[in-house]
């Protein structure tokens, strides 16, 4: 017999810079359920990318995905966008204990570097573009 353990995920606004995104306060979800994360950011631009970073307790952030214009999957999650890019969805397949973390959704710029390469720097290694984030955690 499978034994389910719930999981509370408690969407919470935060910053780095300037507000440009918003998610809801809170959402709850179970364990192995799929969990949709909404992020509006309807001062969107044409050249800013949408990324996801998740921060587990007591550890540095970590890549989730990020996207442009379409949407994309990776084996961590999904990110689907609205047509106009207003807002997009992290979707995050059958959720686990190990998913708890503060989630965060961003827009940063794009930038050309000398070899043609498209690129966005990480707010946490240089100031700018805005943040909010979503902390998934475990009931006591």
């Amino acid at each position: 017999m499978k034994s389910v353990t719930g999981i509370t995920i408690l969407l919470m606004l935060g910053t780095v810079g300037d507000a440009k995104t918003t998610q809801p306060n809170a959402m709850e979800c179970t364990e192995e359920e799929t969990v949709h994360l909404p992020c509006n950011h309807s001062t969107i631009s044409g050249n800013e990318y949408i990324y996801w970073y998740r921060q587990v307790p007591h550890q540095g952030p970590e890549y989730v995905i990020h996207g442009l214009k379409k949407n994309e999957t990776n084996e961590m999650a999904s990110l689907t966008m609205t047509t106009d890019r207003k807002s997009s969805t992290l979707i995050l397949p059958q959720v686990t204990l190990k998913d708890t973390a503060v989630y965060y959704c961003m827009l940063r710029d794009a930038h050309w570097d000398r070899w043609g390469c498209t690129c966005a720097i990480s707010p946490w290694w240089r100031k700018g573009s805005s943040s909010s984030h979503q902390e998934a955690t475990a009931p006591e």
